[in-house]
């Protein structure tokens, strides 16, 4: 597999990645990504900005996982119900913002998901950044699961603003790249 900044031609693929991650969170029961969240709008941005990553498969070209990495910082980070391991803020991050990730059912459970963290690190280090920021539902159990697994440290609650008609308690996460 590779890994890559999606091109704006792949809206449609980056969007199935998209909702078949939406349709996993759903059987968890849970309301993250509910209402048909992230919209199109934001993915689109995401394009634009070029904070849009994928993994392909080398063998079929096919699109198996999408991230947002982003260096811009995360505002909603700033108040958090606990501690980052590391005290940069929005207005100056020193950090790498992990959101809008997912990998596709057919691929999951073959190291997809950590070698996407594993890239989002890499990227960090190339930026300059100290650390690499993730925040999940609470009850979305593979992600917590996965960043535990991959090092990252759970440093409290963040609640998202920008979260429509679903709960914006999220636990937030850590790891020093």
């Amino acid at each position: 597999m590779r890994f890559r900044k999606a091109e704006q031609g792949e809206l449609d693929s980056v969007l199935a990645v998209i909702a078949d991650g939406r349709a996993a969170i759903a059987k968890l029961g849970i309301d993250q990504w509910s209402g048909g969240n992230p919209k199109r709008e934001l993915i689109e941005l995401d394009l634009r900005l070029r904070r849009s990553h994928v993994a392909i498969d080398e063998e079929s070209g096919r699109i198996m996982a999408t991230a947002v990495i982003d260096f811009s910082g995360e505002p909603d980070y700033d108040a958090i119900e606990g501690a980052w391991l590391t005290s940069s803020s929005s207005s100056a991050p020193q950090y790498a913002v992990v959101h809008r990730f997912a990998v596709v059912h057919a691929f999951s459970r073959q190291g997809i998901a950590k070698a996407m963290l594993n890239y989002a690190e890499g990227l960090a280090r190339e930026q300059g950044c100290v650390s690499v920021r993730v925040d999940t539902h609470p009850g979305n159990v593979r992600m917590l699961g996965l960043l535990e697994r991959c090092g990252y440290h759970r440093c409290g609650i963040v609640y998202m603003s920008h979260i429509e008609g679903a709960t914006p308690e999220r636990v937030a996460f850590e790891k020093m790249v």
